[in-house]
């Protein structure tokens, strides 16, 4: 199998007598019948010839191999540093590894973990932490994930592998993590780390793991809700978005379907990512928008352009596959998208596109801009909490301040004189 990837009899020799060699063809059917590219099967193959050899290097048995082993390997290469990735990014050394570790563990080839492997201390707290999330709070996926990861640095931060001992966590400990973790991200971002953690905290006081007075540690983000305008675009500049998705190629055909959705429905970038096929209702003419962020269901008009556009996009630029979700990875493997950075990032490059310049772009960029247009044509605020899938008209109160002629009569004079 091996050989349709590589011609140099060196190479394949090289690769047959490794570690990893009786598995290479293997992992290759698996990554054709999943569609991937033939260079990008090639660099995956490489990267696990590269690893057998560490493995021989380092004495270390395939039935042993874990998701640790991977993690010890890669975190040993250097990383490329780039002027767009100052931080480095990975060599293609470490592509695909995990993915082979579980094509390892289907096919039986390694010892399955430990009861203890499974559920370290620190695993059994987030567990229970991400049930807590789910079943008693109610937490969206979204956040349950945002809350999980900061929930586990501060673990790996105060424990390391060591078995969790709650009285060691102190109060300039959660301080000092909330501040280091918060300077790492723009002025928006900074409250995600304080509200994970302080509803860690909760948490572990509702279970009397720690006492509740330890909220306290956690420093509050001074922020001023109403102190700007909901970022959107003009009714021009949305046009000319759209028209910066190139109708004559299949991917423009996905971008106009994205955008139109975000633009005309109000969707948030989450929601596209997990619309189905099957909640398109062509009969009736609306668009089921399942439970998410605010856990109601609510069904929204599907007008002529919006439906248009869907078509072409499921006619002549959707890749077949048994995914029911309407939008899937462009390049290989088909599967369904996982996070909504992928919506965000396809906006963000049609905003750039267009010449169109704003503060912090992004998919709530064309949310805002229907929100803003419904509200400047008099559209009711619980018309477009409905639309918008508010939970609460607190969260739509911001669009109010568009209306700048009704709220210039009622404005405070300027202290000092007239500005």
């Amino acid at each position: 199998m091996i050989e349709k990837f590589f011609t140099q009899q060196r190479t394949l020799f090289r690769m047959r007598e490794s570690i990893l060699g009786p598995y290479l063809p293997a992992i290759a059917k698996a990554l054709t019948e999943a569609h991937y590219a033939t260079a990008t099967i090639r660099l995956h193959l490489r990267a696990a010839g590269h690893f057998g050899v560490w493995l021989e290097e380092n004495n270390i048995a395939i039935a042993d191999v874990t998701e640790v082993t991977v993690d010890r390997y890669v975190q040993g290469l250097d990383r490329q540093c780039s002027r767009s990735t100052p931080q480095g990014r990975l060599p293609h050394r470490a592509l695909g590894l995990h993915r082979l570790v579980e094509l390892l563990r289907q096919a039986e080839v390694l010892k399955p973990p430990r009861e203890a492997d499974r559920q370290s201390s620190v695993t059994k707290w987030l567990a229970e932490f991400d049930h807590h999330l789910d079943h008693v709070t109610g937490c969206a996926w979204g956040s349950r994930d945002n809350y999980l990861r900061y929930a586990r640095r501060l673990l790996q931060a105060v424990f390391g592998q060591a078995e969790v001992d709650w009285s060691r966590l102190s109060a300039s400990m959660v301080t000092e993590f909330v501040r280091r973790e918060a300077v790492k991200l723009r002025p928006s971002a900074c409250g995600q780390p304080v509200t994970a953690i302080r509803s860690l905290i909760r948490f572990l006081a509702s279970q009397g793991a720690v006492p509740a007075g330890l909220c306290g540690a956690v420093p509050a983000v001074r922020t001023w809700r109403h102190a700007s305008l909901p970022r959107a675009i003009s009714a021009e500049e949305l046009e000319r978005v759209l028209a910066a998705c190139d109708a004559e190629s299949e991917y423009g055909l996905r971008e106009r379907a994205i955008v139109l959705l975000l633009a005309r429905l109000g969707l948030r970038a989450g929601e596209v990512i997990r619309l189905r096929i099957d909640d398109i209702d062509w009969v009736r003419g609306c668009v089921l928008i399942r439970a998410g962020k605010t856990h109601r269901e609510r069904s929204l008009p599907l007008s002529q352009e919006v439906g248009d556009a869907l078509v072409l996009y499921l006619c002549q630029s959707r890749p077949g596959s048994a995914h029911r979700e309407l939008f899937l990875r462009w390049r290989p493997p088909f599967r369904p998208l996982r996070k909504s950075v992928s919506i965000c990032t396809l906006v963000q490059k049609l905003l750039k596109r267009a010449g169109i310049s704003i503060h912090r772009p992004g998919a709530h960029v064309l949310r805002h801009t229907l929100a803003t247009g419904m509200a400047n044509n008099g559209i009711s605020f619980k018309a477009i909490a409905d639309v918008l899938g508010h939970g609460s008209l607190a969260s739509t109160e911001i669009y109010a301040k568009l209306d700048l002629g009704s709220l210039s009569p009622v404005a405070m004079p300027w202290p000092g004189g007239a500005k």
